[in-house]
């Protein structure tokens, strides 16, 4: 008996890609309708239990929507521009909201006061007595530590003294550059799928990421001009431009210095053109606060030695050497750090035939697990890598780090045994099991 043709499984796609629209429109629906929720609560740090509950919502939608893209990614045009449609959306929700589960922005608008002043955020802290006069009841309450220097780097501080030079003591303008930078985010990310041939419609991953919308958006991370950066370098290290992968990194470390890792990422057939470039770029950043001389560092040693939030492997080796007294503590420290430098060189020199998207979801996954301090928007550099190499363990830390923010309802200020659970343990199971996105056979219209 001849063998029939195999119509099924093009039958079964077809089917899977007409259900696909409709799958999106619902979640997006149940995405908005819970971001619209966090945007009636107001002060999430006063509601931070029905903040949690809303975003968990969220992410079931999310996790729904990122499956149905992942197996069946292709989509049609439409789809896509309902996609983007809806991602610029949901940052609409949350954009006029005030910023109540970090302060961070506070201290962004209060550096670029300083520098508009003409004192240097690396001389004085915001406490200090001769700062007395720059004080004011919207910023000044809202510090972090007041009593430490800035931790920003020249390229965080020229970016701070713009907007503030534009319209001082307000965390207005800052939200909206944020949100610029999210969107180019996301163009680049489109641009890097397409150089890949990757399925636009992955975009999703980044675009559609409940948390986020949550801390750009609604808080105004300065993580957002990083994840541009980054993303630019990756694509151009993907279409074998190292200079220019090597400078965006270099753009990147000058706003945050952890971007520098994603040298190892980028760097293939001639390293010096991308070592080069981004050394370059640093320089000429730092060149400009050169009569700050050492105290350009600010406090940001400080930092480093005392900080510490829901950390992953440096909990476990400081419950680990306890019993070894301040030695094992100190060890505790260093190990992390050093196993750090051996994935950076390890990716760097020894994974070179690895795609670029697979040796940044190294680097930076190794960051994640080794940093000392893992706030619910760290991991978030990670989400646009996924959506070009989707891996389900990652997505998941993503977005379980939020729930740390239940800290704000203890008693006493310490992550509940039962959050780190949650948030580790199934994401330790996932990486264990290899847990890639499986994606589905991709048709010729969206290669």
């Amino acid at each position: 008996m001849p063998r029939k043709p195999e119509t099924m499984p093009t039958a079964a796609r077809t089917v899977a890609r007409d259900r696909t629209a409709p799958l999106l429109f619902s979640t997006g629906v149940v995405l908005a309708l819970a971001l619209a929720g966090m945007a009636w609560l107001g002060d999430l740090y006063a509601h931070v239990r029905s903040f949690v509950l809303l975003f968990v919502v969220a992410s079931g939608a999310y996790a729904v929507a990122v499956a149905a893209v992942v197996r069946h990614p292709v989509v049609e045009p439409r789809v896509l521009r309902g996609v983007l449609a809806a991602a610029v959306l949901f940052r609409l929700i949350l954009l006029p909201t005030t910023p109540s589960l970090s302060t961070d922005v506070y201290r962004y608008a209060w550096d670029g006061r300083l520098a508009v002043a003409g004192v240097s955020p690396y001389r004085h802290p915001p406490n200090a007595p001769d700062l007395a006069t720059l004080r004011d009841p919207v910023l000044y309450p809202r510090l972090n530590h007041p009593d430490w220097l800035t931790v920003y780097p020249p390229g965080a501080q020229l970016l701070f003294a713009g907007i503030a030079w534009l319209r001082p003591g307000s965390v207005g303008p800052f939200k909206m550059v944020v949100a610029a930078f999210d969107l180019l985010t996301l163009a680049l990310l489109l641009g890097w799928l397409r150089a890949v041939g990757r399925p636009p419609a992955w975009a999703l991953l980044y675009a559609w990421h409940p948390l986020v919308v949550v801390e750009l958006a609604g808080s105004a991370h300065l993580d957002a001009v990083v994840f541009a950066t980054s993303v630019g370098a990756l694509w151009a290290a993907s279409r074998g431009r190292e200079t220019w992968a090597g400078a965006l990194v270099g753009l990147g470390a000058l706003v945050k210095l952890s971007p520098a890792l994603l040298l190892a990422a980028v760097v293939r057939r001639r390293p010096w053109h991308a070592l080069g470039a981004c050394g370059a770029v640093v320089l000429a950043g730092y060149a400009l606060y050169l009569r700050d001389g050492p105290a350009v560092l600010g406090s940001l040693p400080r930092y480093v030695a005392e900080e510490e939030w829901n950390p992953a492997i440096r909990g476990i080796l400081e419950l680990l050497l306890a019993p070894f007294g301040p030695g094992g503590l100190r060890a505790a420290r260093l190990l992390p750090l050093a196993a750090l430098g051996v994935v950076t060189v390890a990716v760097a020199w020894g994974a070179r035939d690895r795609p670029v998207a697979e040796r940044g979801r190294s680097v930076v996954g190794a960051w994640l697990l080794l940093t000392p301090s893992l706030f619910p928007w760290y991991p978030l550099w990670m989400v646009p890598i996924l959506a070009v190499a989707p891996a389900w363990p990652w997505l998941y830390l993503s977005c379980a780090g939020a729930l740390t923010y239940l800290v704000f309802a203890e008693p006493v200020w310490r992550i509940p045994a039962w959050v780190v659970a949650v948030e580790f343990v199934p994401f330790a199971i996932g990486l264990a099991l290899g847990g890639r996105c499986r994606p589905g056979r991709v048709g010729r219209s969206s290669r």
